[in-house]
């Protein structure tokens, strides 16, 4: 990877409170101002500010079980619920996947493009296989994540030129990973489907199918977590066809 751009454009109100909210969201317990200002290195008279405006537009709330403790507010919950509901993909995925789960019993996500990365919006854990680290709400590059490069591997030439110009100025990507990806992405898309080593951890191997709408755009992808040190090029190709079937069933739907 390339060196950190210097130039990039801040505003520290903004990034403060996106760190607050990011610490709040990751706490096992609310947090108090003082442990919010040490935890996220923001001087106290801003950290201060912040929280009162947050707490203001009900971003946060004061937690009535620790006296002066922070946590996430409704409104963040309003904002995620009113997304989620939006999402007329995740009624058609559920029948799919539960049939695709019960087929491989492996765990199987839906996740969606959000800008230049990927959001896992379904989730439907197998038991018989392991406990792979993953929820609704993970988020990815795109390049990183096998759902993100199924989605990539059916885009327009133009739109991949200034996904990855658009990587390589945030030095997300230099030249090698770019010539690597492009690769990557056209096997996919001869395939049918992308798969990823490491994507969630050491151990897990990823494959993703795209799901398209009725122009042939992608609009998600449907994708199975694999134990990667058993995972043969035999099982690949045999998970891969089920996965495929299930993404061609949700395009359908969809469509």
């Amino acid at each position: 990877m390339g060196p950190l751009l210097q130039d990039r454009p801040t505003a520290p109100a903004v990034d403060h409170s996106i760190a607050i909210l990011q610490l709040l969201v990751n706490a096992s317990y609310p947090l108090t101002q003082s442990e919010i200002s040490e935890q996220t290195g923001i001087p106290p008279a801003s950290c201060y500010r912040i929280l009162g405006s947050l707490l203001e537009t009900q971003m946060v709330s004061l937690d009535p079980g620790r006296k002066r403790a922070y946590c996430i507010g409704s409104k963040i919950f309003q904002m995620a619920s009113a997304i989620y509901s939006r999402q007329s993909i995740l009624p058609f995925f559920h029948p799919i996947a539960e049939i695709l789960k019960n087929e491989i019993h492996q765990t199987v996500l839906l996740s969606l493009p959000v800008g230049n990365k990927v959001v896992v919006l379904g989730c439907l854990k197998s038991y018989l296989g392991n406990g792979y680290p993953v929820h609704i709400g993970q988020t990815l590059p795109m390049h990183r994540a096998a759902a993100g490069k199924a989605i990539l591997s059916l885009r327009a030439d133009a739109y991949l030129d200034n996904y990855l110009d658009a990587e390589q100025r945030l030095a997300l990507l230099d030249e090698a990973d770019v010539q690597a990806l492009r690769a990557q992405l056209e096997r996919a898309r001869r395939l049918g489907y992308a798969t990823t080593r490491g994507e969630i951890d050491s151990a897990t191997c990823c494959l993703a199918a795209p799901v398209a709408d009725l122009r042939g755009d992608p609009v998600a992808a449907v994708s199975i977590c694999v134990d990667a040190e058993s995972l043969s090029d035999a099982q690949i190709r045999a998970y891969s066809g089920p996965l495929i079937q299930a993404a061609r069933q949700l395009t359908a739907r969809i469509g």
